[in-house]
């Protein structure tokens, strides 16, 4: 659906106002339909055939967001086996109305080898519909024949009423047959809210009743919902606000939601890539800060545009299980990475694996110098160390186990094999035996453990003051240890992929060298030859 939009949008600098989404029902079988109508300059004839032609493309311009010109067929054919498209365009004084068909149903229940799209065309610059004949009357007979055959409409003028909405210039796009998911229901629900369209599967996700409250904060934030509802996905779709332009879904217009005007204490960093010389002035500003909700709701990420089109909402850059960075939000244009063929990603490059290090050290870094300002509470259990960045754990302990170990010698309840592996620079904790004797005894795990913290904790409570922590606490702080080693394999892996790539730009750049050394030196011979 992006996709389609993206089409609208881009007709703007041809003075397009607003675009429509909405759901029709098919007279035929009453079954949904989705139906797409802009006020865009249209297409001729000669661009509506270079629009439906499977394997076309010339589109790739600054100006536009599309840069591959095949996202029209490909979004079609992802929401649905069949669409029919009706525009209106002036080309050179000449005002005409064309109506192309591309269906999937058509093409495998006739046993087409080839991909073939009836299309027709009528010069309007008279006062009547004049049929525009290239080989002869019967071809364009049997393209209308076809037409009415597989298309939702069943004469001729049943189909030139659908240009009394265009106006005189603009385009309808209606997608139909509608894919269905395995249990035989349409993957698209129209029905959750009349006023939005949604992703039937997510939809059902994120609507179950009897959730915690927490979860049911987070599926409300838009971070959760751009997952599944399209009014919320098209809020942020595109960075610029619109002046005069309008996404009117389901009769009623898209609200623009920019997430950098709704962060706390947001900052702005510059980052200057290092790219080609085509983009050598190429800069990224990121706007960064705190989402209002923090730190009750621990939504954090980076909206990653380009051209003005959102890629990747609320990119994540660090680790799931780490209280680093929660709450933080970035938004930033990064148009000198390139986006995969469906705009859900961006390529995998050298330039992409750097901007991800500098986000993720741009996102540590303000979460450490203004994470006290939203009131952000450390765990009792833990002192944090942001000289270090990691996370601290003071020795849990009274038994005489736990006495007789050195602090930097506690260690997480693992089995031995993998203790040995294993050199952290932070004391573990490990279940205390009162603890164990309790479960054994059928109590609840959950008895306080009285211990003796090092230094002071988050309260103020003094060195040595007795503190109660829960065994759920400790096994969450083993959990958060696990989950800090996977940050470090993966950092590790990440760093390896960046050498690896750095080393091969080395060798090119070797190579480089030394064609053009000989180069000189071979002009130098030549020159010392002719004198």
């Amino acid at each position: 659906i992006a996709e389609l939009l993206d089409n609208a949008v881009d007709e703007v600098q041809n003075g397009a106002t607003f675009v429509k989404v909405d759901r029709v029902n098919i007279m035929k079988d009453n079954s949904p339909a989705l139906v797409f109508l802009d006020d865009g300059g249209g297409m001729d004839p000669e661009s509506l055939r270079k629009c439906m032609s499977l394997g076309y493309s010339t589109k790739k311009a600054n100006k536009t967001i599309g840069q591959y010109g095949n996202g029209f067929k490909t979004s079609t054919m992802r929401l649905g086996a069949d669409v029919i498209v009706f525009s209106r365009a002036t080309h050179e004084s000449k005002a005409t109305q064309s109506i192309g068909l591309l269906s999937y149903t058509y093409l495998r229940k006739t046993g087409q080898d080839d991909v073939i799209v009836p299309m027709i065309d009528f010069d309007i610059s008279g006062h009547w519909a004049e049929p525009i004949i290239y080989s002869s009357q019967d071809d364009w007979a049997f393209n209308l024949k076809t037409i009415l055959e597989w298309s939702p409409f069943a004469s001729k003028s049943e189909l030139l009423q659908q240009f009394e909405d265009i106006g005189p210039h603009g385009t309808k796009v209606i997608i139909y047959n509608l894919w269905m998911n395995d249990e035989g229901v349409y993957e698209l629900s129209f029905d959750d809210d009349e006023e939005d369209i949604c992703l039937r599967d997510e939809a059902n996700s994120g609507s179950l009743k009897k959730l915690p409250k927490k979860v049911l904060e987070r599926q409300s934030h838009i971070s959760y919902r751009i997952r599944y509802s399209l009014r919320a996905y098209a809020s942020m779709l595109y960075l610029g606000k619109f002046d005069n332009f309008k996404i009117i879904l389901r009769g009623k217009p898209i609200q623009q939601f920019h997430i950098a005007d709704e962060l706390k204490f947001p900052k702005v960093i510059s980052y200057r890539p290092q790219v080609s010389a085509p983009l050598k002035d190429a800069t990224a500003e990121t706007t960064i800060g705190f989402i209002k909700e923090a730190p009750a709701l621990s939504v954090s990420g980076f909206n990653v545009y380009h051209k003005n089109r959102l890629i990747r909402p609320f990119w994540k850059v660090t680790g799931d299980g780490s209280l680093k960075g929660n709450g933080v939000v970035g938004v930033l244009e990064a148009n000198f990475i390139e986006p995969t063929h469906d705009k859900q990603d961006f390529e995998r490059s050298t330039l992409f694996v750097r901007l991800e290090s500098k986000l993720k050290q741009m996102t540590l870094e303000y979460w450490k110098a203004y994470y006290h300002l939203i009131g952000h509470q450390l765990p009792a259990s833990s002192s944090y160390n942001m000289e270090s960045g990691g996370s601290v754990l003071s020795p849990v302990g009274h038994g005489p186990d736990m006495q007789k170990q050195p602090a930097d010698q506690h260690k997480l309840g693992l089995a031995s094999n993998f203790q040995e592996d294993m050199h952290l620079d932070v004391p573990s904790v490990a279940l205390q035996g009162n603890v164990r004797h309790n479960l054994e005894n059928g109590k609840p795990a959950v008895q306080p453990i009285i211990g003796i913290a090092e230094g002071h904790d988050s309260d103020g409570t003094p060195e040595g003051h007795p503190v109660t922590i829960s065994a759920d606490q400790i096994c969450e702080e083993n959990i958060q240890l696990f989950i800090k080693c996977e940050e470090h394999l993966q950092r590790e892996t990440e760093i390896n992929q960046l050498i690896e790539l750095l080393e091969k730009e080395v060798t090119q750049a070797k190579l480089k060298c030394a064609k053009l050394s000989a180069y000189v030196e071979a002009r130098k011979k030549q020159k010392t030859m002719e004198q």
